[in-house]
């Protein structure tokens, strides 16, 4: 496992997470099909661009699983600290995006490790 590089694609799944977050509104004006839909898609292609960045890891799976689950904890104090309107924090739905991100960063690490070794 490459720490370094997983804590940095943490940090750039939580970028994309903030970022797509922040812009839902817009996308719910503007884009009423995706607007639905919009954190759905956020977060996959914040889980799959944390997952993505492998570096140097050999279980490239293990490692994009964790730094994908490792951006959504760390957004997850924001999303206790500022629970959507007139909703409840549903654990069902909290565990859910962990398990959603442990996936696609395993999926995203797995393609990006056999690119990786392509390449060299």
């Amino acid at each position: 496992m490459d720490v370094a590089t997983a804590v940095r694609a943490a940090s750039t799944g939580l970028s994309v997470l903030l970022l797509g977050g922040l812009m839902t509104p817009i996308a719910q004006a503007y884009l009423p099909v995706v607007g639905q839909f919009w954190l759905l898609l956020v977060s996959v292609v914040a889980f799959a661009a944390a997952g993505s960045q492998v570096g140097d890891a050999e279980l490239t799976p293990v490692h994009g699983a964790c730094a994908a689950l490792g951006s959504f904890l760390l957004v997850l104090p924001l999303v206790f600290w500022f629970p959507p309107a007139g909703a409840g924090l549903d654990f069902a739905q909290i565990v859910s995006a962990a398990g959603a991100a442990l996936v696609v960063g395993a999926v995203a690490g797995h393609v990006a490790g056999r690119r990786r070794d392509r390449a060299r």
